[in-house]
């Protein structure tokens, strides 16, 4: 990929790239009221147009920069709230209240794509578009096998935090001990990279099943079963992870699948939007799920919490890289994350 523009104003300190595909809301936030959201220090509102499908502006009017989801639709074109201006999807100016004919004036718009549950966003530089990865793939989001739950929340913290936290689940028997009970991942994963795809992958032969993966499948906690945890940076913008249990008389055979996506959305430098979702192909009737994502809050606000410590100290003795770090095996996956983020980053900044 070539050199890109970044827009004016924009942190140099960043450590997020423009020039990639983003999760911006789920879809059922999006309809015919404007949504406001911050991303990678950029306000965006979106809507759905009267077709279904969604558009994306800058939350920004160019006459006196009142937010425009202060504003209402118009059909397809978004109102400003302040004089009455009015903006068509592809950001141009149709109508000047106070003018015969509007001015050559307009608002950036922003490619958007609707896939499964999570509205992706573009706010790089339009003209790399073709050469940046489409977002990834997360095909468990459409199989009908499956049923999910899902959430967000806003972290004040980088979000670098976050991917680093779920590609070492080291941390599950300390911070989530009471919450999630896995106490047993204890030894560093197996670590590969594939291009620009980090993958790790902890395997538990014969060992006691801990109540979070037994209860669900009907068997008694601490029977000795197949288990598998696994996961992968896919993106800067998205991470999955993945549990797969196996009957130790079939081991050929997965039994159960669960699988989650980590999509942390850069606000700005020192805060993210995290949406989750769980999926899992047994155990999933809608109340189950319901509940289940219920447990899974409590664990992600430990989360939350930690993050946020960290990022408070680092604000006041920001960490430069890994120089005041020490790093273990265990940090193998985020280690090579933080690599390929670099070359993210790389391609925008020389």
């Amino acid at each position: 990929m070539t050199a890109s523009r970044v827009p004016e104003g924009i942190p140099a300190e960043r450590n997020y790239p423009y020039n990639c595909w983003w999760v911006a809301a789920f879809s059922h936030e999006v309809g015919r009221t404007l949504l406001s959201r911050w991303l990678l220090d950029t306000p965006v509102v979106l809507f759905r147009k009267e077709d279904g499908s969604i558009a994306a502006l800058e939350d920004r009017c160019p006459h006196r920069q009142a937010p425009l989801s202060i504003g209402k639709l118009q059909g397809d074109s978004v109102e400003c709230g302040y004089h009455g201006f009015r903006f068509a999807p592809d950001g141009r100016c149709t109508l000047v209240p106070s003018m015969d004919t509007p001015p050559n004036f307009s608002v950036p718009s922003y490619p958007v794509r609707e896939i499964g549950p999570l509205v992706w966003i573009y706010v790089g530089d339009p003209a790399v578009l073709d050469q940046v990865p489409p977002p990834p793939d997360l095909p468990w989001l459409t199989d009908a096998d499956f049923n999910a739950a899902s959430g967000q929340i806003e972290i004040a913290a980088n979000y670098m935090l976050l991917k680093e936290n779920v590609l070492d689940l080291t941390h599950l028997g300390f911070v989530h001990a009471k919450s999630f009970g896995i106490t047993d991942i204890r030894n560093p994963p197996e670590v590969s990279t594939e291009g620009a795809v980090v993958k790790y992958m902890q395997r538990f032969d014969h060992q006691p099943l801990p109540p979070q993966y037994a209860l669900p499948i009907g068997i008694s906690p601490g029977t000795p079963w197949l288990r598998e945890n696994h996961g992968a940076f896919l993106s800067p913008a998205a991470q999955m992870s993945g549990v797969d249990l196996r009957d130790p008389a079939a081991p050929d055979t997965t039994l159960k699948r669960t699988r989650f996506v980590h999509a942390t959305t850069p606000i700005d430098q020192t805060h993210m939007r995290y949406f989750w979702i769980v999926a899992r192909d047994h155990a999933n009737d809608d109340a189950t799920m319901a509940q289940f994502g219920k447990i899974l809050e409590v664990g992600f606000a430990e989360d939350e919490a930690v993050l946020e410590a960290i990022q408070s100290l680092a604000n006041r003795r920001p960490r430069r890289g890994s120089s005041d770090e020490r790093s273990v095996k265990a940090d193998a996956a985020g280690i090579q994350a933080r690599r390929v983020l670099a070359q993210w980053m790389a391609r925008e900044t020389t």
